[in-house]
């Protein structure tokens, strides 16, 4: 099956469906981010995110014992930024399975209306 990443907006936009398959950019996030850095925008990678106690329950589930850790808070990033990282990497998307461009379209397509809106967003990924 494999993991999958996708977006979580700080709020809900009325009318957004933000469903995507995100399993591509799970995928090939490595080579993504290299490309990223290339093109001199902020590596994918570097837009997920956990609330601390999202992690706490699943670090538990794994059997590790959060009491000494401090797990460090959600952070939301601009719709902007992430525009401007996805796009850079639609145009770079010729090194990559198609099926990676569609989900960098759908990340495209949600984070449009999320800057449309003023919506923060960050990614998360379902293991």
């Amino acid at each position: 099956m494999g993991s999958a990443h996708y977006i979580v907006l700080e709020r809900k936009i009325e009318g957004l469906d933000t469903v995507m398959d995100g399993k591509s950019l799970s995928r090939h996030i490595e080579s993504l981010d290299v490309a990223a850095r290339e093109l001199g925008v902020r590596p994918l990678s570097e837009f997920f995110s956990i609330a601390p106690e999202q992690a706490a329950e699943f670090m538990e589930g794994e059997d590790v014992d959060t009491g000494d850790i401090e797990l460090p808070p959600l952070q939301q990033f601009s719709a902007q930024e992430g525009l401007t990282t996805v796009r850079a990497l639609l145009s770079h998307t010729q090194a990559h399975p198609d099926h990676v461009a569609e989900d960098l379209r759908e990340c495209e397509r949600i984070l449009t209306v999320a800057a449309q809106h003023g919506v923060s967003w960050h990614f998360e990924i379902d293991i």
